[in-house]
């Protein structure tokens, strides 16, 4: 057979990275005694270009290119994007989900054919999967095509992916994925591609083998052995339509992650955009405060029936899921996500899933930072300015709540005050029970005070 003509597709330049120093981030995102929420001591930002570099604007008449953001440039490879493995899953009317081929061979990929191709896959067309497989991150490209075959039934279902060590820029190979997908349904059995792909991007971590110096420059290099701590370019869309799909639920959402609670979001196929949902959830938690305050989220993305045995071992997680069954499984979930409705088993969890006054004043302006991004670009918007607004905005969200309940601890009564909650835009009474529980898993020592010990004070002063 001849072999497939080269796809590779190159990463993102240089050029098309946008800068995402937080460093200069001044916001502030607070609640005032009446209920408006102001600023302490200056306006708040109205965009994101100011939201990221402390709403001052630029110093020493440096200019910025409509759609860029201030601060320093990210290196082009943090190493997340480097891959371990290729593959080619196939559904074999006989043997079912079969994993068709693989490179190198010693990978272990073992279950890996029920998460690239999802339960209800047979009823669309083309999708994509995100996925952990071990300590690994999987993105694979599904495609579906009737055939003239009887051996095959009219149908031919494959799906082509690969392992990265991180799941932050595996969308970065999306789109080559995807059209190996299509090459493989209507000419199976050529893998050169592939391999070709897997020399130029395998993971120095994974391979005595180093990455082909042409495909490197020094800088390059130097950060293939470093952790990025940095932003990364998100998949593109996915932000704006998490947000215009779970609307002010997103705070509860936001506060579940802080929780580090057991997340499970259900949708039938297509389940690629239900990834996104995992990711998006999983950028909720991000805070540039560093030492032991560990927020992070453990995106497991698509999970099925094969994954009980590791959800009901693992403390916590964001997941999703097209089989609906897992519903019932109420031992392997705190809150399982049906699309857009939140439920909980635990009665515990109740109070978390009710939406507040304050998140809706708290997503109204996020939404007007986003709404002023599109007049001050002349409508036209900017894709990666959203993204990254939205990452500032929880960045920042988080930090200063994380530095008040650090302040109350300080405190000689270790006192969380309800001016301290209403000054990071929280309510005193709804949302004392989730600072409890943030306290107590941070392993704080502080006790958030009742609004009602607040009117003994007073009464007792009249």
């Amino acid at each position: 057979m001849a072999r497939q003509q080269e796809e590779r597709v190159p990463l993102l330049s240089d050029e098309e990275l946008p800068e995402d120093d937080l460093g200069g981030i001044q916001v502030s995102i607070s609640r005032a005694r009446d209920g408006r929420r102001a600023p302490h001591g200056t306006s708040f930002p109205s965009t994101s270009a100011e939201l990221t570099s402390g709403g001052s604007g630029l110093s020493g008449g440096e200019e910025r290119e409509e759609g860029q953001t201030v601060g320093r440039r990210r290196k082009h490879y943090s190493g997340n994007e480097m891959i371990v493995s290729v593959f080619v899953v196939q559904f074999n009317i006989r043997k079912g989900n079969e994993v068709e081929w693989r490179h190198p061979e010693e990978v272990n990929l073992e279950g890996i054919e029920f998460k690239c191709i999802a339960s209800g896959s047979h009823n669309i067309p083309k999708d994509f999967i995100y996925f952990k497989q071990g300590q690994l991150f999987g993105l694979s490209c599904f495609e579906k095509i009737k055939v003239q075959s009887e051996e095959e039934r009219g149908v031919r279902m494959k799906s082509v992916g690969l392992l990265a060590v991180g799941y932050q820029d595996l969308h970065l190979h999306q789109q080559f994925l995807e059209r190996q997908a299509r090459g493989h349904v209507e000419t199976p059995g050529h893998y050169g591609s592939l391999e070709e792909y897997f020399t130029h991007y395998r993971s120095p971590r994974h391979s005595s083998n180093s990455v082909p110096r042409p495909l490197l420059n020094g800088d390059q290099e130097n950060s293939l052995n470093q952790s990025s701590t940095s932003e990364v370019v998100h998949p593109v869309g996915a932000i704006p339509k998490y947000l215009e799909y779970f609307g002010p639920h997103i705070f509860v959402l936001w506060k579940l992650a802080l929780l580090k609670k057991r997340i499970l979001i259900f949708s039938p196929p297509p389940i690629g955009v239900v990834c996104y949902r995992v990711y998006c959830t999983c950028l909720l938690t991000d805070h540039s405060l560093g030492g032991d305050l560990d927020l992070d989220c453990n995106p497991m993305f698509y999970v099925n029936v094969n994954d009980i045995d590791s959800l009901r071992s693992t403390r916590h997680y964001v997941a999703c899921t097209s089989e609906q069954i897992l519903q019932s499984k109420t031992e392997l979930y705190d809150v399982f996500v049906d699309q857009q409705r939140l439920v909980t088993h635990l009665a515990s969890l109740d109070h978390l899933l009710r939406i507040t006054p304050a998140d809706k004043e708290r997503y109204d302006l996020l939404n007007s930072i986003r709404s002023n991004d599109l007049i001050t670009s002349g409508g036209r918007g900017n894709v990666r300015n959203d993204d990254f607004g939205f990452v500032a905005f929880f960045r920042e969200l988080n930090s200063q709540l994380l530095r008040t309940m650090l302040d109350a601890q300080e405190r000689e009564d270790h006192l969380l005050t309800v001016e301290m909650v209403e000054s990071v835009g929280l309510d005193p009474t709804r949302d004392r029970q989730f600072l409890t529980e943030l306290a107590s898993l941070l392993s704080l020592n502080l006790n958030v005070q009742r609004p009602t010990d607040m009117m003994d004070i007073f009464s007792c002063c009249c």
